[in-house]
């Protein structure tokens, strides 16, 4: 088979490689030992300046991408001023890895047809395989469609929720949402520990056993001899981050409870310094938990290079993996090769991995009590049971972990991955992010195509800037296919901006909006599309400010002509005007519809699913209007979609992104709630923990970015679920009643997760 495998950490990479990276450099190895091809798409950066390079005999073949910081090279590697462009707006984005993804899905487009790949791999932490896989569902991309396997490594949400991370932070919930889609359209999921496996079905209510399990390989892990003097008084030994997840504050509690009655006993950390914070810096935040008399028993190596690790654990005598959520853990597997026994928490894939007694120490309860107790255990182990616990955890790991059985596992699951054929990736999931429902569930709105309905109509309003109308006409007439029909909408036909344009053009229809609002005025535009026999099979409302780039009709009707489930489709879009101020969302989903639209101003809704909607609601205020529009399509079922490519500017993200808490926006904010009750108050809780998010929401150019508290009040006023006195004390005390739904969430997730 011919293998493609996506991973931005497989070394060398600028930062030292974590687990991911350590996986993917073992099995592509194995992989192209056993006679398979693999190709794998990893960072171009100063320490990896080859583009590509091979090795195994030509088996193992490594393309580079350019890294974040090599701008300079993406013109070149691309050959398109657009695409550099979209380089740039993905690099400048809350989340700036979606650079890598789509640098690293368009070349594995390329590799599919030239290589003629088999099947492709990719981890869902930072979703570096999502706009392979959205352009695949879309129906762009190559015409062999190998099949996508995602291995599950560490989610950001669980890695954000253990660290005690704002989840609403607009980098992890982009990653998140991101994710989620990965694994919602995986043909198969991989996952190294039975552990996590069976938390992911739970948490994204996949089917029980749709995950298979196969270990993480043993690499080049080396045993080493220590001499009696280690097993006697070596180290303690604590190799991996230190961040919250990892449990380093509960260890670092256990080891200072436990070390006076223990004097010989000494503790190494070795890893990055992550507990750090604006307030105070990492080391000052260790040096306050441990006293005084017993710091020169405490040792912090700081991060090491990985070929600088075996020295360390040569030094040791027990190994620690303390976590308080961990997959299957590099650091225990390579500790338990060395020959340590290993103290270890329950909540991660050591529990697959150590016997406890027998190689190592599973804690009996969770938190610092349960650290000390096992800490205790082993340090009252005689030196000579230390050795033979280490011997016992080198045989057991290297049985579960060996080499050659686990690539024979890996080649016969993706064999069968391969004869089976990719199915899931096909599918646009219609309801993420909603804990809810499954991921994988079929669309709440299938919906059979209209041979009938042909091309995209276009409405054009020349509300505010009448004098921009000929150049909006001028990309309409560059379109590669031409708009099925074209509507101008303007207060006075007769204007002298205008009417120039009509007169040259004069196959479009003309509406004049007079007094009345744009819902009203683009409810006539779309009745006289109708009334002319057109039968368009969806509908794009612009501003004369808006600028199309030539494929936006071709793009539009294409995914809806691929996609009957689709009933909205959104697009990258830039400010007109700018050179670096983009819009760039996920697909649009709720609940964070609720908050802001995330449908670009440049956007196609499906005739269907306008007509069913009941076209635009009259009275909406301007701006609302689309917003309204766009939750109602959602709200009945239809799938929305961004097409992740730039295919327009538009001068209306700068009007949006200027609309304020004042009278006439709250009215209008008030209905787009009150038309939906039910699906808010089922999002109340969701909604309170984004919108308090100052991270997001305050961040200039997005929409209600200083006002979203009042949003929220209003929210909160408009769902059956909060009793008017929790509302009242709202109101009136900051926050304290929003941090117990805070919490109450967050015991919500733990339980889910």
């Amino acid at each position: 088979m011919k293998h493609l495998i996506i991973c931005s950490e497989y070394p060398p990479v600028p930062t030292s490689p974590g687990g991911i990276g350590t996986y993917v450099f073992h099995l592509a190895q194995l992989l192209a030992e056993a006679g398979e091809t693999v190709h794998v798409i990893s960072q171009l950066w100063q320490g990896a300046p080859l583009k590509i390079e091979k090795k195994c005999q030509g088996k193992l073949i490594i393309h580079r991408v350019p890294s974040l910081e090599k701008k300079s090279l993406w013109h070149d590697n691309f050959g398109s001023q657009k695409r550099a462009r979209e380089l740039e707006a993905l690099l400048q984005s809350p989340f700036p890895p979606q650079c890598f993804s789509w640098q690293a899905s368009l070349l594995a487009e390329e590799l599919v047809e030239q290589e003629n790949i088999d099947i492709i791999e990719s981890q869902e932490y930072q979703s570096p395989l999502y706009y392979f896989q959205l352009r695949r569902a879309l129906g762009f991309g190559p015409k062999k469609y190998p099949p996508c396997l995602i291995h599950l490594h560490s989610p950001t949400e669980f890695i954000a929720l253990h660290n005690q991370w704002d989840i609403n932070y607009s980098f992890f919930q982009t990653a998140k949402r991101l994710e989620a889609y990965s694994i919602a359209t995986a043909d198969a999921l991989l996952c190294p520990s039975q552990f996590f496996a069976r938390q992911a079905e739970a948490r994204y209510q996949l089917e029980t056993g749709s995950i298979k399990t196969i270990p993480l390989p043993l690499g080049d892990s080396p045993f080493l001899e220590r001499d009696q003097e280690t097993w006697n008084n070596g180290t303690i030994c604590y190799i991996g981050r230190l961040e919250e997840r990892k449990g380093i504050l509960e260890w670092l509690e256990a080891a200072v409870a436990i070390a006076p009655k223990y004097p010989n006993a000494q503790f190494e950390f070795i890893g990055a310094n992550c507990l750090g914070s604006d307030r105070i810096n990492g080391d000052e935040f260790l040096k306050q938990r441990i006293p005084a008399d017993l710091s020169p028993r405490f040792h912090f190596r700081g991060q090491q290079k990985r070929s600088q690790l075996p020295q360390f654990l040569q030094q040791a005598r027990i190994a620690v993996v303390p976590s308080r959520w961990e997959n299957f853990p590099n650091t225990c597997v390579e500790a338990m090769c060395s020959g340590l026994p290993v103290i270890a928490s329950r909540q991660g894939g050591m529990v697959e991995m150590i016997e406890d007694n027998q190689t190592g120490w599973l804690v009996k309860e969770s938190g610092s009590e349960g650290l000390s107790e096992a800490l205790e255990r082993a340090l009252q182990t005689p030196p000579d049971q230390l050795r033979a616990m280490g011997d016992r955890a080198c045989v057991s790991i290297r049985q579960l972990c060996d080499n050659q059985k686990i690539v024979e596992e890996q080649i016969a699951f993706r064999q069968e991955i391969v004869n089976r054929g990719a199915k899931q990736s096909f599918s646009v999931p219609p309801n993420l992010p909603w804990i809810e429902n499954s991921l994988a569930s079929p669309p709440v709105r299938p919906h059979r195509l209209d041979p009938s309905e042909q091309g995209i109509a276009v409405v054009i309003t020349c509300f505010r800037d009448p004098h921009l109308l000929g150049k909006c006409w001028q990309s309409l007439q560059k379109q590669s296919q031409k708009p099925a029909a074209v509507v101008i909408v303007a207060k006075k036909l007769t204007d002298n901006s205008i009417s120039p344009v009509l007169e040259q053009y004069k196959q479009c229809f003309t509406v004049e909006q007079g007094d009345e609002d744009l819902a009203t005025a683009h409810n006539k535009a779309i009745k006289a599309v109708l009334s002319s026999g057109c039968k368009p099979l969806g509908f794009a409302f612009l501003n004369a400010g808006d600028r199309l780039e030539a494929d936006f009709i071709t793009h539009c009707e294409s995914v809806l002509q691929h996609c009957p489930e689709v009933g909205l489709i959104s697009s990258w879009t830039q400010y007109l005007g700018t050179r670096d101020k983009f819009w760039l969302k996920p697909c649009p989903s709720f609940p964070y519809q609720w908050l802001l639209n995330e449908a670009s101003p440049l956007s196609v809704v499906r005739a269907q699913a306008l007509y069913q909607v009941g076209s635009f609601r009259v009275g909406m205020a301007e701006s609302f209007e689309f917003w309204d529009l766009v939750n109602g399509v959602m709200a009945l079922g239809w799938v929305a979609v961004t097409l992740p490519e730039i295919l327009g500017t538009s001068l209306r993200l700068w009007q949006m992104s200027r609309l304020n808490a004042s009278h006439s926006d709250s009215v209008a904010y008030e209905k787009i709630l009150t038309r939906f009750p039910i699906l808010v108050e089922r999002d109340v809780s969701d909604l309170i923990l984004i919108a308090r998010s100052d991270k997001i929401w305050s961040r200039p150019l997005l929409l209600f970015g200083e006002d979203n508290l009042y949003r929220l009040k209003i929210i909160l006023c408009y769902s059956q679920g909060l009793s008017w006195y929790l509302l009242t004390k709202f109101f009136n005390i900051s926050w304290d009643v929003l941090a117990k739904l805070k919490r109450k969430v967050e015991q919500k997730l733990k339980k889910s997760s």
